[in-house]
């Protein structure tokens, strides 16, 4: 039996949280949800996740500092990231990485998922 890999997810909406956590179930990960920001900093201070899930608009920090911080941990490697949005994703992706995985914060679960399976982890 596999172990089971770890999922952030940095949303501050439960219903939308509760959905990319269902994706992650359906790939064996098990999830830790984020409502902040800097929640989500504190988190990925303190554990390793095989992917991470974040929305740009979120309170006390945005989903582009998380990736700053990000970018300022792991240089330019973001594979195991997803950016959610609710803003056109190409100028999202324009903004922070052209390499950056981008969806529609509006994806069904099965999308989120494939997104998931795209950040590498098996």
């Amino acid at each position: 039996m596999s172990r089971e890999e770890r999922l952030l997810i940095v949303e501050d909406n439960p219903l939308i949280a509760a959905a990319i956590e269902k994706a992650g179930e359906r790939l064996n990960m098990r999830a830790d949800v984020a409502t902040d920001g800097w929640e989500a900093i504190e988190k990925l201070r303190s554990e390793e996740y095989a992917a991470i899930v974040i929305d740009t608009d979120l309170p006390r920090h945005s989903g582009y500092g998380v990736i700053t911080f990000l970018r300022q941990e792991n240089g330019e490697d973001l594979t195991n990231v997803v950016l959610m949005t609710s803003a056109d994703p190409a100028a999202v992706r324009h903004r922070t990485s052209e390499h950056l995985r981008v969806i529609d914060r509006t994806d069904e679960v099965d999308d989120i998922a494939a997104a998931l399976i795209g950040t590498g982890r098996s």
